[in-house]
């Protein structure tokens, strides 16, 4: 057997084991899940939220400007300016850096105006940015900028102003803040004015300032290009003198006046009281911001005969010396048309009754022509119709449609009651006439930069030149010894149209008692046409007819025109020889030694009014 060991030998004991401590593997679970949350949010930031965070900094390094382009300037025909852009500076302030606002917001108003708490109310904003005032002339600018209010910047800029204050206003119309076209040319050429923004993108410092050098993106802006109207500024000086004059003259509630080139359109001079100054445009009321000679309708009253003539003669139907016999009343449809001036029965050529402005002569002369060639020569005429006139904001005028007409229509029509026009409306229709029978298209824009507007297209034809001729020798009979004698002018011979129309109620329904559009529209010289001038005058309150009322006015404004644009006077309308077919002599001039007179069988009709 084995021996035992002995209670003191070492040989059988068994060794003694110590106890294993956890901490290290612990300590290491704990740093590899910490770098797992460090490597996890890296992870999120880098790889989730990279493009926030990296469009955070750009934020808080980087500013984007917009670069303003400079708008085009605004010329007449001649090359004056009318609307032109000049410098400025935009004043801004950043809050945070503003150290007394109270004192800053003092002196921002003592330099630019205006109340300090207003200021103080912008400097108390949050951000980093806020506009203090914008498109200040550089006179202010440049004193608040001397004052190195610190936390108040500037930022170039430009404002545009009208160095002729009200003339021609309402053509031009205006801008807003940030010189977008807000009405008149302004707004209609507003693509072309307005150029293309530029912007630029730079690193700035904490406060908030541009870093030179540090400029990562720009693109240049691209200019507005200038544009030249066909707006001569003398004439149109002259005449918004003239209808201001005749206003004042007459107790008038207001007028207009348009000027134009009959053979071209061009406008020469518009413009409607009262008178608008785009350069406090702020504080002007909405009646002076129309241009009511586009924007306004009227009836056109007697005006409106010389294109009833010129229908019958192109017709065929009469001559100028076709004689009629004319009652001194016409009752029609159970009511009675007058004359303007009473008067018995009276045997009239057609060249009478336009030159003494027979309302019954006209309505004779509708009838003959039926309803369905008046309506027609209403459509070729474009009456009541839009011209197309590159300006916002045309009216279109109104006429009763043909498929509703009744006799009564025949019975007013032919006089100019019961249809209303613009008065740009009234030059184009008379223009057919002063240019040999042909439609054009009233227009402002004469050039872009250099290049000639290629616009309007050829004309349209209206009528025989024959039958404007024939037209225009009657209307020259007018001014001679007719209703316009007052729009005479020396050495010159003038056609045109007397016009005295009842003004409609607002509702439409009838007429004001007393309240009238007195009105004169005539061309000149009569045989070679190079100006046509309407002036109408609101509801007068002294003088009643155009012919006294308006037609001085024209004559003072013509004789301007003439001499202004060097034109000559030319020779007299001769005779003319008008093309009739055979059934259409209905009233035609009698032989040599007799007078033929016309009957034509009266029809209903709604309206009792004169016009002259």
């Amino acid at each position: 057997m084995a021996p035992r060991a002995g209670k003191g030998g070492g040989a059988g004991r068994k060794p003694h084991s110590r106890p294993t401590s956890n901490r290290p593997g612990i300590l290491f679970v704990f740093m590899v899940a910490m770098l797992a949350l460090v490597a996890g949010r890296l992870t999120w930031m880098q790889v989730v939220q990279a493009k926030a965070l990296s469009a955070s900094a750009g934020q808080q390094r980087l500013r984007d400007l917009t670069l303003p382009a400079r708008r085009g300037s605004i010329f007449d025909r001649e090359g004056m300016p009318l609307a032109v852009t000049t410098d400025a500076k935009t004043v801004y302030a950043v809050p945070s850096q503003v150290k007394d606002a109270t004192a800053t917001a003092s002196s921002l108003s003592q330099v630019l105006g205006g109340n300090p708490q207003d200021y103080l109310a912008r400097l108390h904003r949050t951000g980093s940015f806020v506009y203090i005032a914008r498109k200040v002339d550089l006179p202010r600018a440049t004193a608040l900028e001397k004052l190195g209010i610190e936390g108040i910047g500037f930022v170039d800029d430009s404002r545009r102003t009208y160095p002729s204050g009200h003339l021609a206003g309402q053509v031009l119309g205006f801008v807003g803040i940030d010189d977008q076209g807000l009405a008149g040319i302004e707004k209609q050429y507003d693509s072309v004015l307005s150029g293309t923004p530029g912007r630029i993108v730079a690193e700035r410092d904490p406060k908030g300032h541009l870093i030179p050098g540090s400029i990562v993106t720009q693109q240049d802006a691209v200019d507005g290009q200038d544009i030249y109207l066909t707006i001569d500024k003398d004439i149109q000086n002259k005449a918004e003198l003239e209808l201001a004059a005749a206003v004042k003259k007459f107790g008038a509630k207001g007028g207009s006046v348009v000027v134009m080139d009959p053979n071209t359109g061009e406008i020469l001079a518009i413009s409607s009281t009262p008178y608008l100054d785009p350069n406090a445009y702020g504080a002007a009321t909405a009646d002076s911001m129309r241009n009511k000679a586009i924007t306004d309708t009227y009836e056109p009253g007697s005006t409106m005969k010389a294109m009833t003539a010129a229908a019958v003669i192109d017709k065929g139907l009469f001559t100028p010396d076709s004689m009629f016999h004319l009652p001194p009343t016409l009752t029609v449809g159970g009511h009675v048309i007058h004359e303007a001036h009473a008067r018995g029965t009276v045997d009239y050529s057609l060249t009478q009754i336009v030159t003494k402005s027979s309302n019954i002569g006209a309505v004779r002369l509708g009838q003959a022509l039926g309803k369905t060639a008046l309506s027609d020569y209403m459509d070729r005429f474009k009456l009541s119709r839009k011209t197309g006139v590159d300006f916002p904001g045309e009216a279109s005028g109104w006429r009763p449609p043909t498929s509703s007409w009744s006799a009564s229509s025949m019975g007013n029509l032919p006089f100019g009651q019961g249809l209303s026009v613009t008065p740009l409306q009234l030059v184009r229709a008379v223009s057919v006439i002063a240019n040999g029978g042909t439609l054009v298209t009233p227009h402002f824009l004469r050039a872009t930069g250099s290049v000639m507007a290629t616009f309007p297209a050829s004309p349209v034809p209206v009528i025989t030149k024959a039958a404007a001729t024939a037209t225009t020798r009657m209307l020259t009979d007018v001014v001679r010894d007719g209703t316009g004698t007052s729009a005479a002018v020396a050495q010159y011979e003038v056609a045109g149209k007397t016009g005295t129309a009842q003004k409609a109620r607002p509702n439409g329904v009838g007429y004001l008692s007393g309240v009238y559009v007195s009105s004169f529209v005539g061309f000149l010289p009569a045989s070679a046409p190079k100006i046509i001038i309407l002036v109408t005058i609101d509801s007068p309150k002294s003088g009643l007819f155009g012919g006294t009322v308006a037609a001085p006015a024209f004559a003072n404004l013509a004789r301007f025109c003439v001499d202004h644009l060097k034109i000559a006077p030319a020779p007299s309308v001769g005779p003319v020889e008008t093309k009739r077919t055979g059934s259409s002599q209905v009233g035609n001039e009698a032989p040599s030694g007799t007078v033929r007179k016309t009957t034509i069988a009266g029809t209903t009709d709604e309206t009792t009014s004169t016009h002259r």
